[in-house]
């Protein structure tokens, strides 16, 4: 099955160059729907006029934010953030996920490759 995601244009610029191998989203129930094997199409944004397609290989769920980003701060954060918690104040204050939704529903973390 394929899925459509969004990506911004420097996450999505290193999914393209192999540098992004992992997506983190709210673990939402349009996400609980993706399986290993599936494929997203990912667009970026703002205008989705490029797009690339990724299989999903490994899918893990965590209850919070912190949990999600420290288990792979070293591969994917540490050359951008201070810290992991400086990872969870910019998904909340960047505007991606409130706080609310978050302890509603947890988070995922897709690995992915390009097709």
């Amino acid at each position: 099955m394929e899925h459509q995601m969004k990506l911004y244009e420097e996450n999505f610029e290193e999914l393209k160059s192999g540098k992004k191998k992992r997506e983190y989203r709210l673990n939402d129930e349009k996400r609980k729907a993706i399986k290993i094997g599936d494929t997203i199409r990912f667009s970026k944004l703002p205008k989705k006029e490029e797009e690339i397609v990724t299989e999903v290989t490994k899918i893990e769920t965590f209850d919070h934010w912190y949990d999600c980003y420290a288990k792979y701060f070293e591969e994917d954060f540490k050359d951008r953030y201070e810290n992991v918690e400086a990872v969870v104040q910019d998904t909340y204050q960047g505007g991606y996920y409130t706080e609310e939704e978050s302890e509603k529903n947890g988070c995922i973390v897709f690995t992915i490759k390009k097709k």
